[in-house]
């Protein structure tokens, strides 16, 4: 790993370092990086990252040391809100790695143990830094981990494809951060994937991780049993 990137020192705050070995994990899952890259959330998929993240510590708070939310309970949520969000069907049990990851993290952090966290900062800093040294924007892997670039350039376009490819041990996307983080203060507050954030639409809070999908406003019907149909003006010729 070259000095430029190389994960900041160890905090005396184990929460802290809970929440950067989160950072971490969100950024190398493939399915997310890959769905922020390419916009399938709409113009706000970087918003939506930042909001899933949010919600994770909202419900891994540091408080006690068993999280609000269980395992399974992570899992089916992750997989809905990729779903609901980005319009990414998870067909690779990717969601059960990424909680399975994060309540390992927690448990031990709340221990006092950082070794895990530690682990896998050092290992997605190090994928980004084999990234930026190779200049490459992308890292798809689809099926087989030794697939080269080339063979996955005549899949190009097969959304479907890139919804389950599996958990790499790299990045799936050169989209975060490659400032060298001077504190994990700095590492945890830095945008997920790069950049300054969009600028937000007046949009309602985003929703919260088991919440369910708000219902759609149903059209008001006549005396017949039709919706009304709005005309639009003539314009002039």
């Amino acid at each position: 790993m070259s000095a430029a990137n190389q994960p900041p020192t160890t905090s005396a705050n184990p929460y802290l370092e809970f929440q950067a070995g989160v950072t971490a994990t969100l950024r190398s899952w493939s399915a997310l990086s890959t769905a922020v890259q390419h916009e399938w959330g709409g113009s706000e998929s970087a918003s939506k990252a930042e909001d899933l993240r949010s919600n994770i510590f909202t419900f891994f708070d540091g408080s006690s040391s068993n999280p609000k939310m269980p395992q399974e309970e992570l899992e089916d949520n992750l997989l809905a809100y990729m779903e609901e969000e980005f319009g990414v069907v998870l067909e690779d049990n990717s969601e059960r790695e990424i909680a399975g990851l994060i309540c390992r993290m927690y448990q031990q952090c709340g221990r006092g143990d950082v070794t895990l966290v530690r682990e896998v900062m050092e290992k997605v800093m190090k994928g980004q830094d084999q990234l930026n040294q190779h200049g490459l924007k992308s890292v798809i892997q689809s099926g087989d981990a030794d697939m080269d670039e080339s063979s996955s350039d005549e899949e190009e376009g097969d959304d479907d494809e890139m919804a389950t490819e599996e958990q790499s041990n790299i990045p799936a996307v050169n989209t975060a951060p490659q400032n060298n983080p001077a504190s994990l203060e700095e590492y945890v507050s830095a945008n997920l994937f790069g950049g300054p954030p969009k600028p937000k639409k007046d949009l309602p809070p985003p929703r919260q991780l088991g919440e369910a999908e708000p219902e759609k406003p149903q059209p008001e019907l006549d005396d017949d049993g039709f919706a009304p149909v709005m005309r639009k003006g003539k314009g002039r010729r």
